[in-house]
């Protein structure tokens, strides 16, 4: 059961404002995403989905920066390492489309073309 969400930590860095870039420049996207466990005991636990996200035009000229930390309080007993595991997974796919809209509007808010990341099959995490 989801007991609650909120975002932990929130940072975007726009470098280049007022001077962004005109809207048909395409920039490399670097994405890098984690999910973290906390056993906050009685049966409570807390999935931190990690975002950071930098767009660049080239090597130097960064556009924009934004690091997301969207966590999420899960009640669910655990009997085992493989309870875990499925509890950190499926905590990532709930907190997952909150996170991503955070992300959407906030790249948006700073004067770009929205950052829509695409689904992540989380499950894949674990087998790295």
């Amino acid at each position: 059961t989801l007991m609650g969400q909120y975002i932990k930590d929130l940072s975007f860095e726009n470098p280049m404002a007022p001077n962004l870039p005109k809207p048909n420049v395409n920039p490399i996207v670097n994405l890098d995403v984690n999910t973290s466990y906390l056993d906050l005991k009685k049966n409570n636990h807390e999935i931190n989905l990690k975002i950071k996200s930098t767009a660049s035009i080239n090597d130097k000229d960064t556009l924009f920066i934004i690091e997301l930390q969207y966590a999420g309080i899960i009640k669910a007993t655990l009997k085992n390492e493989e309870d875990k595991k499925n509890l950190i997974i499926s905590g990532s796919y709930m907190l997952f489309p909150f996170a991503r809209s955070i992300i959407t509007n906030v790249t948006m808010e700073g004067g770009f073309k929205p950052f829509i990341i695409q689904p992540i099959k989380f499950e894949n995490m674990f087998q790295k």
